[in-house]
């Protein structure tokens, strides 16, 4: 009864009363919309805070690559929802990339080594250790302009990831400052992690790459 003796009061006509109502639904809408998006970002923040206080806690000092590359695996795999997971380590006295885990298609694998300085041999992995920085790619297409090296499985099922995002590991640290590895996430979708499921990943690395220095 009070809206229409304002409306009233004001000379308004049911019209704009109901013009007026319609922009008031339509604020109410967009906050409503905008409290869903920041529960939302809450979430994935305290999704983020619970992976790495697990990546600190499960990646004690001390442990061999092998099994430091299965517990990131165990952590990240399914909240971050990937399709592969690889920690890469290079021996530049030998030339070589050796990969501790190699998770593909659903299960670990047995990855051969290769040649790290070869830029086919190394491919995309080698590129981003060379640089000393992480690497991006955001679709299939730019992987393949980038030098994307694609497994057997990878050939035979057609499932190749959309999504690479590899983080070298060590960059500054010891006598050469030269990264000793490198730790790869990948998705079957393109352009499939933000700027901030980046920076989560960044951290994991950095994380992981204490702790395999840390070894006696």
């Amino acid at each position: 009864m009070g809206l229409f003796t304002f409306g009233k009061a004001k000379g308004e006509t049911p019209e704009e009363l109901a013009e007026r109502a319609r922009q008031a639904e339509a604020t109410a809408a967009l906050k409503s919309g905008q409290l869903e998006a920041l529960d939302e970002l809450v979430r994935h923040l305290d999704e983020d805070r619970l992976l790495l206080l697990r990546a600190a806690l499960e990646l004690k000092p001390g442990l061999e690559p092998k099994a430091a590359g299965e517990v990131l695996l165990d952590i990240c795999f399914k909240p971050l929802g990937l399709a592969s997971l690889f920690l890469a380590l290079v021996d530049w006295e030998r030339d070589r990339i050796s990969f501790p885990i190699y998770h593909e298609g659903g299960r670990l694998r047995n990855q051969i080594e290769r040649d790290f300085t070869n830029e086919q041999g190394g491919g995309l992995t080698g590129k981003a250790i060379r640089a000393g920085a992480p690497l991006y790619i955001q679709t299939l297409e730019e992987g393949r302009n980038a030098g994307a090296i694609f497994s057997e499985a990878e050939r035979i099922s057609g499932l190749v990831p959309q999504s690479w995002y590899g983080v070298p590991l060590g960059v500054g640290m010891g006598a050469t400052g030269r990264a000793f590895g490198l730790v790869s996430f990948q998705s079957f979708h393109p352009d499939a992690f933000s700027e901030s499921r980046r920076r989560l990943m960044d951290a994991m690395a950095a994380i992981l790459a204490l702790c395999l220095t840390a070894r006696p």
